[in-house]
C-alpha cells in the first residue's frame, strides 16, 4: 500500500499529495493508510464509517481529527472531494463505495476480493469505464518493498537479459 494508485502518484510525486478518504474501517490493513501520516503521498480528507466507536477508536490510535469523519459516505464525498478513495470495509459495501465515488469522477481501490459476485464485479466494472476511473483492488503484496525492487531489476536489461513473455 506504499504506492495507492499508481497513475495517480505520479501526479503526487510532481505536484501536490494525492486528496484521499478512507471507506469503511473495519479491515485491519486500513492500518497501512491511518499509520503514516509521515510519508507525504497523501492527504487524509475523510473518513466514513458508520461504526461511531470504531471510527472514534482509531482516530485517537492514530492521531486523526475527528472532524475528518462522517457517517455519511456522499455527504462525506461532496464535502471532502477527494480525489481518491480506499475501501477498508465489508466486501458487501464495494458495489456501494464504486456506486458513490464513480459519478463524482473518483478513483477507487477496494480490498481483495474485488466482488462478493460476479454480478457486483460487472457492474462495478461497468461503472469505472463508464465514469473513466481506476478501480483497482489492493493485493498486499503488491505494495511489499521486494515487490517494488524485482520490478525494478527486471525492467533493467541488463540484469536479466531481454523480456519476452511474462
Amino acid at each position: 500500500m506504499l504506492i495507492i494508485f499508481t497513475s495517480i502518484i505520479v501526479k503526487s510525486q510532481t505536484q501536490k499529495p494525492i486528496r484521499l478518504a478512507v471507506a469503511g474501517m473495519t479491515h485491519g490493513h486500513i492500518s497501512f493508510i491511518l499509520n503514516r501520516p509521515d510519508k507525504g503521498d497523501f492527504e487524509l480528507v475523510g473518513v466514513f464509517d458508520t461504526n461511531r466507536e470504531l471510527t472514534k477508536r482509531l482516530s485517537e490510535r492514530y492521531k486523526f481529527s475527528p472532524d475528518l469523519i462522517y457517517y455519511n459516505l456522499e455527504q462525506m464525498l461532496d464535502k471532502v472531494k477527494p480525489e481518491a478513495v480506499v475501501a477498508f470495509g465489508s466486501i458487501y459495501d464495494h458495489l456501494a463505495v464504486v456506486e458513490a465515488c464513480a459519478p463524482r469522477g473518483i478513483h477507487v481501490m477496494v480490498e481483495k476480493p474485488l466482488a462478493v459476485n460476479m454480478e457486483h464485479a460487472n457492474k462495478m466494472v461497468e461503472l469505472a469505464e463508464k465514469h473513466n476511473i481506476h478501480l483497482l483492488t489492493d493485493y498486499e503484496t503488491s505494495w511489499y518493498p521486494t515487490t517494488a525492487k524485482s520490478l525494478e531489476m527486471v525492467k533493467n536489461e541488463n540484469f536479466m537479459g531481454k523480456i519476452r513473455k511474462l
